[in-house]
């Protein structure tokens, strides 16, 4: 489904290169041989070949998955076996998990035969418990694969799309007689002994019973990979000069790895236990799969999508028996894994797509577990808006390298200043447009986060003039552009000074956010800073340039919980306001976890004051239950500034029944969170000249 949707909307072009492949960021690209590509080469291909990512552009840009992927559920499972109760090798069964049956008739004579089977592991090693019904069993000293014996077949994943595998021959001997043996059956080591390991059988009534144990060091890839492996165990029966049949728990083999079925580990169990199974995708494969370190340890964790849930589990991510998921809120696009924090841990590079009424939006994030054990936002920008069709669009390039991404016009097809009409979006950093006045912006990492560090600007192409009608006054252009915004820089600084000494701020203290752009008075930009919670403004032409005004943000509890200052002219006077977003925690009177409110404000700096314009709430958690709302900037219906549009988004873990609080009215002190069950379908809030009302 995701590629026929892809194939009637344009990818945008995303040129990944990574900021340590050389050269300037206009170079042109190289083909891995050295030479320039050619128009029809993959861009995706050649970013990957210098240090890009593999599939965000080009002619891959329709692939989400491998084709490797596989579900987190099959005919057998391994359990991890529990701590101060290590397996007893004695060929006996009796403390093991239940065994499942192999059904699968390989090739073959295979009736009357019987072949259960369970796998365990720990950190060490792995282990094989099986019991055969066969009372022609052949063996002797030569231990030969024509005699009966057991066969473990076991894939990891070794790089993207790919899987190495390996067979080992498990043969049981005879008590107090014959030796058992593993072997390895494939590789350079084929018919050798496999160090380590051991096998002991037991008779019992109709065959006989084995218990095998091979350390995971014989497999090079499991230093790293406990998930997403496959295996199957196979009993081949044999009379002593051919085999007769085989009967096993699935297909596949060393040459067709793909065709082995899932061997799940717990934490993957405790995926389809808590999640899959519950929501009948307990047997279906993923759209992606992806093997990333992301918590830092020598273990990987596993990164899957399916349908709707995006989740992470792991050998060690949290204990290795929980897992994490969350809903993607729209359709993956594509799914990527690179360090760009620069913590020698990898961050998932998503690109998500959203459908609204009138439009398509396209967004890439950088999803990082920085402190805790939960993927957060540290990047978001809006990198395409097109039309139902796909006959419309505007799109941006990314430039994406360690600690640094940089977003630039790219083109527009069917859209001009004129006639595109769309909403502009406040959840992520919205589009950068040809005729808009930004040419790029580059982002760069710091305190937890990409900030804009700097800009390069354009001429910028305002929408031609309506027909004059005579007698009137010249037609007001569409939009007055935002002033420019850059970093504070030295900008007043010794107005900064005196705010440290009056609010006794040391000077070692970092300003989190820090803008240069015109709020007020003449055409000299204002710079706004915020201290602690202290929103700072100050000037040459604020205030005589002498002195400054502060606002304390104090509906935040703590100043890490504002987690954005961003500036833009929203209600069309031709200079900024400041565009607040922040986290609101609210402790229930009735006890239970904190209550997260997400809101947006909007503030002016006017008449040397700074005043509150405009607050709404945009969602809110609880105990890992969340709705989303979404508002977004729409042109203003006069042609300058914007509306602000609030629409219901979409929750996770409350539905209509059980989400404690109503849907709260407009007109407090904050509007509020549009439910997805609230029966308000939209509220549009306009500019009356001094605040923005419900329209």
């Amino acid at each position: 489904m995701l590629r026929s949707q892809r194939s009637t909307i344009a990818p945008t072009l995303l040129l990944l290169l990574a900021a340590h492949c050389g050269g300037p960021s206009g170079s042109a690209v190289k083909t891995p041989a050295g030479g320039d590509a050619k128009k029809d080469d993959s861009i995706a291909d050649l970013a990957a070949s210098q240090g890009g990512l593999a599939s965000l552009g080009g002619g891959r840009n329709g692939e989400v998955g491998t084709g490797t992927e596989a579900a987190m559920s099959g005919p057998l499972r391994a359990e991890q076996v529990i701590k101060g109760s290590p397996v007893k090798l004695d060929g006996l069964l009796k403390e093991w998990h239940a065994r499942s049956a192999a059904t699968e008739s390989i090739r073959g004579k295979t009736d009357g035969l019987a072949f259960k089977v369970a796998v365990q592991y720990d950190d060490a090693k792995i282990y094989v418990g099986a019991e055969v019904d066969d009372k022609d069993l052949v063996r002797t000293k030569k231990l030969a694969e024509t005699e009966d014996h057991a066969t473990f077949t076991i894939a990891f994943p070794a790089g993207r799309g790919a899987l190495k595998a390996y067979e080992i021959g498990l043969f049981p001997g005879k008590p107090g007689e014959i030796a058992g043996a593993v072997r390895w059956l494939s590789g350079p080591s084929k018919g050798k002994e496999v160090a380590g390991a051991r096998i002991v059988e037991a008779p019992v009534k109709g065959g006989i019973s084995f218990e095998a144990v091979l350390p995971w060091s014989s497999f090079a890839e499991a230093r790293t990979m406990r998930v997403g492996l496959r295996g199957a165990l196979r009993w081949h029966d044999g009379d002593g000069t051919a085999e007769r049949g085989v009967l096993g728990t699935g297909k596949g083999s060393v040459d067709a790895p793909n065709d082995l079925p899932p061997l799940p580990t717990d934490s993957e169990q405790a995926v389809v236990e808590g999640l899959l199974s519950p929501n009948g995708l307990a047997n279906e494969k993923p759209t992606v799969d992806l093997y990333v370190n992301l918590t830092g340890d020598e273990r990987k964790e596993r990164v899957s999508v399916f349908g709707k849930y995006f989740t992470i589990c792991g050998p060690t991510y949290r204990g290795g028996t929980q897992f994490f998921y969350r809903e993607l809120g729209g359709e993956l696009v594509s799914l990527e894994a690179r360090d760009l924090t620069g913590n020698g841990r990898e961050d998932l590079v998503v690109r998500r797509r959203f459908k609204t009424p009138s439009s398509v939006r396209e967004w890439l994030e950088v999803w990082s577990l920085l402190q805790g054990d939960e993927p957060v936002t540290t990047f978001g920008h809006e990198i395409a808006v097109l039309s139902p069709d796909g006959k419309r669009k505007v799109t941006n390039a990314a430039r994406i390298g360690v600690k640094e991404i940089e977003i630039s016009v790219d083109r527009a097809d069917g859209w001009n200043a004129a006639s595109y009409g769309e909403p502009i979006t406040s959840d992520v950093e919205p589009i950068l447009f040809p005729w808009g006045t930004v040419k790029s912006r580059t982002f760069r990492f710091a305190d937890g986060k990409f900030a804009k560090a700097s800009e390069e600007t354009q001429a910028g192409a305002p929408a031609p003039a309506a027909a004059h009608t005579g007698g009137g006054s010249t037609p007001t252009p569409r939009d007055v552009p935002t002033p420019k915004v850059k970093p504070g820089g030295d900008l007043s600084a010794r107005v900064l000074e005196s705010y440290r000494r009056d609010r006794s701020v040391p000077a070692s203290e970092k300003a989190r956010f820090d803008l240069q752009v015109q709020l007020d008075g003449d055409a000299r930009p204002e710079r706004v800073v915020l201290l602690d919670r202290d929103l700072v403004v100050f000037g040459p032409g604020y205030k005589g340039g002498a002195t400054y005004t502060y606002l304390t943000l104090s509906q935040f509890a703590k100043a890490a919980d504002v987690r954005d200052v961003s500036a833009r002219d929203i209600n069309g006077d031709g200079t900024a306001e400041v565009v607040v977003r922040g986290v609101r925690r609210i402790a229930p009177p009735t006890g239970g976890p904190e209550v997260e409110v997400e809101a947006l404000f909007v503030y002016q700096a006017k008449d040397g004051r700074l005043t509150r314009a405009f607050g709404i709430e945009t969602a809110r958690e609880q105990g890992g239950k969340r709705v989303q709302g979404l508002v977004q900037f729409v042109p203003a219906a006069g042609g300058r500034g914007f509306d602000l549009l609030a629409s219901p988004g979409v929750a996770k873990g409350w539905n209509a029944k059980s989400y404690p609080w109503p849907q709260e009215k407009s007109g407090g002190a904050l509007e509020p969170l549009l439910l997805p069950w609230g029966g308000v379908k939209s509220v549009r809030y306009t500019w009356n000249g001094t605040t923005f009302e419900p329209k």
